[in-house]
This record gives structure tokens, C-alpha cells and sequence, in this order.
């Protein structure tokens, strides 16, 4: 899938594959924004990296009981399920930002597919840690620790690889900045 992706964005041509970032970029902040809104609005009691990286079943189950004595798990549910379209839009401005970063250099190359790629993997790391989050909402007396240990790991990968991703990209973008300046300092020595 991840191979396909970057196929399809590397033989876009260069102004294409420039509004496609732009395009993903608006995506991904528009379901930020909205996502953001649905989950303060749900009372989780916590903010979701801490939620997410309880590995602890009790834990996990309380914040559950805390929204459900406020009457918000429902709008918890709700952004569960809008958080997909969140993933997706993480995943394509990963893969079309990594991707435009590699055609800037040759330096830049194996850095902005590095970036595309551990975009991909957090996305999908994301989205297993958020159907895990579905199968913990149908316990009603406790969370199995084991569980609980399961989605906190998803999330974990999740947080490392998004991490990789942005110090990829942040690398792809300082070597093409170097790459493109040694261009310009070789072409004026040369004329």
C-alpha cells in the first residue's frame, strides 16, 4: 500500500504533486481543527496522549466511566470515528510532503521517502490503536490489562513514528536547502 502511495505521488508532475501537499496540508488541518473540538467536547479527563499511553486497563477504564457519568461518551464515539478521517489526512500529507521533499535532491531522496514511509506507518499505527479503542468501549466491568497494554503499544509506535516522520522531513527540507544553495554557489562560479 505504502509502495503504491508513493508511486502515485512521485509521477505526479511537480506542480501537481505541489497542490496535492497543499491540498493534504488543508485536510489535515481542517480535521485537526474539528477533531480538536470533538474531543474537548467528549470530557475525556484527560488529553489524549496521556489517555492513550495509560497501559493500564483500570486507567483507561475510568476515563471511560468519567464520560459516561457526564453523558459525553457519545460524542467520544463520535470522535473515535471522525479521528479515521483525521488518519487519513496524516497519512496523504505525510506521503505527498515526504515525497515532494525527495524530488528536491539527491540527498534529499532517501530522507523524504523515509519521511513518507514513517508517516504511513504512524497513520497506520493510529488507526490500529483506534479499533482497539472500539473493542475497549464494549467492557462494562473493566478493562483486561492485556488489552489495555495492546492499545497502549499501538499508540506508543504510533507517537515514535510520527516523531521519525517529522525529524525526516525537517532533514529533507535542511538537505535540499544545502543541495539547492551548492547548485546556485556552482553556477555562479562556473559563469
Amino acid at each position: 500500500m505504502f509502495c503504491t502511495l508513493k508511486e502515485k505521488t512521485q509521477s505526479l508532475s511537480l506542480h501537481s504533486h505541489i497542490l496535492a501537499t497543499l491540498a493534504s496540508f488543508a485536510a489535515f488541518r481542517g480535521t485537526q481543527i474539528y477533531l480538536d473540538k470533538l474531543y474537548a467536547a467528549s470530557g475525556h479527563p484527560v488529553d489524549f496522549a496521556t489517555g492513550q499511553l495509560a497501559f493500564n486497563g483500570e486507567v483507561i477504564f475510568g476515563y471511560y466511566e468519567a464520560m459516561r457519568a457526564g453523558g459525553t461518551f457519545g460524542i467520544y464515539v463520535q470522535t473515535q470515528l471522525f479521528d479515521f478521517a483525521f488518519i487519513a489526512s496524516v497519512i496523504a500529507l505525510g506521503v505527498c510532503l515526504g515525497t515532494l521533499l525527495a524530488r528536491v535532491g539527491r540527498g534529499a531522496r532517501l530522507t523524504g521517502i523515509g519521511a513518507a514511509f514513517f508517516a504511513f506507518t504512524g497513520g497506520t499505527f493510529d488507526a490500529l490503536e483506534n479499533l482497539m479503542s472500539f473493542y475497549l468501549m464494549q467492557f462494562e466491568q473493566g478493562i483486561p490489562h492485556v488489552l489495555a497494554l495492546i492499545y497502549s503499544s499501538f499508540a506508543a509506535l504510533k507517537f515514535a513514528s510520527l516523531t521519525a516522520a517529522m525529524v525526516l522531513v525537517l532533514c529533507a527540507a535542511l538537505m535540499g536547502l544545502i543541495s539547492g544553495g551548492m547548485r546556485l554557489m556552482h553556477r555562479s562560479t562556473v559563469a
